[in-house]
């Protein structure tokens, strides 16, 4: 239904909620870069919170919502282990840790301009305008995901206000143009400061769509469902103490 499938879009972005509520990011995305093999960071996620863990207890926007949120955790933790750390954060190539890291939120903004040409954005704004978050998540306030949706779709209604440069331009305190120029280069095809990174672009995909398709199948039940470990209860209970 429309209705779910909008709640579906906001939890597959809401990650990214830290950006407005200034929280850390283990308290949105269960996973830190120096611990990513302990285990994946959906299952983190509802061995934090395990009323969340069955979708048939909770309302069909919230589980929606909930079906996006897991599916925005896997393609992020993939991201990180097949791009941003070899390519970026240990890759020898690199004179300087800035270079690192502007070159690499370079290329995710030219990525982001990509996908938000292919985006049918009269659909999503309608779409995201209709859902109302419900405590739907624990350690985000309602408030916080209404103000985050308002974000998304200002910046769907009018491409003037993506902002997507001008948070990664704040963020590392480096000047947008320092970024623009990198993505123009992107934008041509001409860019070649990252060996192997097509291909390691399109592994990514694959591994995501994969994957995430499987943490969906195990949340909602179709094959061994995707619950707490005991392990991980015991991970998550020995870091508290």
């Amino acid at each position: 239904m429309e209705a779910e499938f909008g709640a579906f879009l906001l939890g597959n972005t809401a990650g990214d909620v830290q950006s407005i509520t200034g929280q850390p990011r283990l308290e949105t995305h269960f996973y830190s870069l120096s611990d990513l093999q302990h285990s994946p960071a959906a299952g983190r996620l509802l061995s934090a919170y395990p009323e969340l863990s069955d979708p048939a207890l909770l309302s069909p926007p919230h589980a929606a919502f909930l079906s996006g949120y897991l599916v925005h955790l896997v393609w992020d933790q993939i991201w990180a282990e097949d791009i941003f750390i070899p390519l970026y954060r240990d890759a020898e190539f690199w004179p300087d840790r800035v270079a690192r890291y502007v070159h690499h939120n370079a290329l995710r903004i030219h990525l982001d301009r990509e996908s938000y040409d292919s985006l049918d954005r009269a659909r999503l704004v309608r779409l995201l305008d209709g859902v109302t978050p419900a405590r739907w998540l624990p350690f985000v306030a309602d408030v916080a995901l209404e103000d985050w949706r308002d974000w998304l779709v200002e910046q769907l209604v009018d491409p003037d206000r993506v902002q997507t440069a001008a948070v990664f331009s704040e963020r590392m305190k480096t000047p947008v143009s320092a970024l623009e120029e990198i993505v123009d280069v992107m934008a041509r095809g001409d860019y070649a400061d990252v060996p192997d990174l097509a291909p390691a672009l399109a592994q990514y995909e694959d591994r995501g769509l994969t994957e995430s398709g499987l943490v969906l199948l195990r949340y909602w039940g179709v094959g061994p469902r995707l619950v707490p470990t005991a392990s991980e209860v015991v991970h998550r209970v020995r870091g508290e103490s």
